[in-house]
């Protein structure tokens, strides 16, 4: 029974109570692709502490004990350490990200307002009348 991985035992458990696993999925009050998930004894990108909760839960609805299953959280936690280091993205990248969309974003909206500005500036110029040969160029004309 050494080389049965833990989401074997709880989905053999789990079928001789006669539950399906929606039945634990609603018991856990999470969504059936977490408990194939656990069963599948895949890595599921939610927090460790999550994870642990809802196999200690599934493993008192179906009957397994705590000796029984601790190895495998124990060998889970340092899977979910490796995963996390090997898929972690540091925050000050995910904030030099956000901060380069935000110049990018500000750099765009300066330069809309400037195309902007130009073109109702040059269109209310050119509506402008010029007025210049309307004047007398010289004063002469008065004195006359």
């Amino acid at each position: 029974m050494d080389n049965i991985s833990l989401g074997v035992m709880l989905s053999n458990l789990r079928e001789q109570k006669g539950l399906t696993q929606d039945d634990i999925a609603s018991k856990l009050h999470v969504r059936k692709t977490i408990v194939a998930d656990i069963e599948n004894d895949k890595i599921i990108d939610t927090p460790l502490v999550f994870i642990k909760g809802y196999i200690r839960s599934y493993a008192e609805i179906v009957g397994l004990s705590a000796e029984e299953y601790q190895p495998f959280i124990d060998v889970l936690t340092q899977q979910y350490k490796s995963y996390q280091v090997k898929n972690h993205i540091p925050k000050y990248q995910k904030r030099k990200r956000g901060i380069k969309l935000l110049f990018i974003c500000l750099i765009i909206l300066i330069g809309a307002l400037g195309v902007t500005i130009y073109c109702v500036n040059k269109e209310s110029k050119s509506n402008l009348v010029e007025v210049s040969h309307y004047i007398s160029p010289s004063s002469n004309h008065i004195n006359s």
